[in-house]
Parts: structure tokens; sequence; C-alpha cells
């Protein structure tokens, strides 16, 4: 049998899929986006393995997007020399991930969680809780093969931009296209890629052009309105918001029962997005009683003059540099209200390198 024409068209499909691959990728880095890791259910899984490493200065964190944001792993890092584990999960109750965590016997290290209140009281079962049900779920199942798959795209993700599938991906892009919506309907938020990109650790940042460009904030800005007006009118209150309280302390119990430690953590917002939150979910009502009723301690940012010197640039979320010193001002913080001794002793170390390297 002769091959040689069935080689030949091998070889010129070969060609041609990496020229346009290559195409493709040079597309999008004339267009200046940056390399970022697809925040997927084997991410979240590869980071849920590392919680049995957690000790104080390793805490696993859960919440929605500020304290991806907010808290700067690499800065934890740097002054305590353990990264924390992130677990949170952007636009998410994680409420599910602490119900996992306590129903977990082998969990016993330090929790901290976020409380982004519109999205903490939701009612059980609703839309804020599936994504985070979705990956407790898939969590215990995820195969041989699945982790397999996960290290082989880790090392494409890390040089290939078009494997970005949050952004990059067909639906992503056709979801940018310019097309009015029809009276009465509404697809959901369209966030401009510049917002933010995730990291390996599963940190969360602001680009550089979010940060300098008011007219990209503003887009973001637009967002959060039109997420407020098709959200629900109100906030949860009488039974079901016992029932949140009292799953939460179960949860929290369970964990302290085997030695684990837990701190609420209220992060930074501002504008019409922190006065909305005041209004809907009165500090007294739902903060001050989560606390009490959880027997928790909690840090509210507004409390302590040096986590209140931050502005969001969209309402909600830091920058990169202010998501470093937000972290630098909250470490000493949650030493003095946890009794923690996070911080090692950087100085003494530092010396000894260097009267070593004399």
């Amino acid at each position: 049998m002769n091959t040689t024409h069935y080689s030949k068209a091998a070889w010129l499909t070969l060609v041609l899929v990496l020229t346009c691959v290559a195409g493709w990728e040079a597309y999008w880095r004339h267009k200046h986006y940056i390399l970022a890791y697809n925040d997927d259910e084997s991410l979240w899984a590869y980071t849920r393995k590392q919680i049995y490493e957690s000790s104080p200065a390793r805490p696993v964190l859960i919440g929605s997007s500020r304290i991806k944001f907010d808290l700067d792993l690499a800065t934890w890092q740097r002054i305590t020399r353990e990264k924390p584990i992130q677990l949170s999960l952007v636009g998410t109750s994680p409420r599910p991930l602490l119900t996992d965590l306590g129903n977990d016997p082998n969990f016993k290290g330090t929790l901290l969680i976020d409380v982004t209140e519109p999205l903490f009281f939701t009612p059980s079962g609703s839309f804020p809780e599936k994504e985070a049900n979705k990956r407790v779920a898939a969590y215990p199942n995820w195969s041989l093969s699945q982790q397999i798959s996960f290290q082989i795209n880790r090392a494409l993700e890390a040089n290939f931009l078009f494997l970005d599938d949050l952004n990059l991906a067909l639906n992503p892009i056709l979801s940018q296209v310019p097309i009015p919506e029809r009276p009465g309907t509404w697809g959901g938020p369209k966030f401009p890629y510049e917002f933010s990109v995730n990291e390996f650790d599963r940190q969360t940042h602001m680009t550089d052009a979010m940060v300098a460009d008011t007219a990209i904030q503003n887009k973001v800005k637009r967002m959060w309105l039109e997420i407020g007006a098709h959200s629900p009118r109100g906030a949860i209150a009488g039974p079901p918001l016992l029932d949140i309280l009292k799953a939460t302390k179960q949860s929290i119990d369970q964990i302290r029962s085997r030695g684990g430690q837990v701190l609420f953590i209220r992060t930074p917002s501002d504008g019409p997005m922190y006065e909305t939150e005041k209004k809907l979910f009165p500090r007294a009502q739902y903060w001050d009683r989560l606390l009490s009723y959880t027997q928790t301690p909690g840090i509210y940012f507004s409390d302590y003059p040096a986590l209140t010197r931050f502005t969001c640039p969209e309402w909600s979320h830091l920058s990169p540099e202010d998501a470093e010193r937000f972290t630098q001002a909250l470490i000493p913080i949650i030493e003095q209200k946890m009794g923690w001794s996070l911080q090692r002793d950087l100085s003494a170390s530092s010396s000894k390198s260097s009267s070593s390297s004399l």
C-alpha cells in the first residue's frame, strides 16, 4: 500500500494546527493578556488536599472573592514562613465549605472565614452555594486520571495564554460580543478581563490595567450595580437566619472539639457597596449575632485604624499593593486577638545569614 499521500497529509495537518495555535497564542499576547491558571475543580481539589498541613501560621481560608483578593498569600508567607491554604470561591457562600471541614475528622487546623454578608447570609441551597456544593461533592471522587491530567494542564497553563478558560474559551469570548439584551432579560454580569487574574496558589489579583484605568474600574462598578438590581430584595431573617447560625455553630464546634481554631474576618468594602451592605445587613443583627451565637472571635475591618486606610478601586476588593499592606496590618491584629505567635524572628534569621556569608 502506498502511504506517501497519507504521510504528506498528516504533516500538512500538523503544520496547519501548530500554525493556528501559534497564531492564536501570539494574538492574545499582542493584546497584553497575562498568564493565569484556571480556578477549576481540579485546582481546588489539589489545594484542598493540603489542609492537613494546617497550623496557625498556615491557616485555611474560606470565603468569597474578597479574601482571595485582599489577603496576599506571598506577604503572609514572607512574614510567617507559611503560605495559607486558599479554598475560597468567587461569588460563593463559604458555608458548604465550613460544613465539609466540620465533618472532616482529619481537619484539626486553623480556619479563617471571610464574611461577605450578601453571600454568607443566603438561604441553604440557594444559588450562592451552588459552586461550593459542587466542589465539595467532587473532591472525594477526584480520580487518578484527573490528577494526572491536572499535572499536565498545570505545565501547559504556565506557558500558554489561550488555555485560560475563564476569559479565552469560546463562551467567554462570545459573551463579550455587544449584543443588546431583550427587554426583561439579563444574561448575568460581564466583567472585563482586566478585573482579575488567578495564580496557581489560587491567589486572585487585579491587573495593572485595572488598577490604573478608572474606565475599567467603572465597568466593574456597573456590574455590581447590575448584580444588585437583579438580586433578591431584602435580607434573610427569622427562622432561616437562625438555621444558618445553628449550622455554622455546629460546624465550628466540630472543628474545636478536635483542637482546631476558627476566626471570622470582615474584609473591606467601601462606597455604595459598603453603604448598601450596612443597610441590608445591620452589624448588630448579623455580624455581632454571628460572633455571639457561635462564640467565635472576629475581626471587622472598620474597628481597626490600620485596616481602614484602604480604598477599593471598584468598591469591593483591594488592589495588589493594598492587599500586601492589608495583610501586613492584619497579622499583628490576629496575633493580639487570638494569642497566636505568627511572625517569625526574621531579623535574627537575616543576621545569622549575613554572618555566615561573611
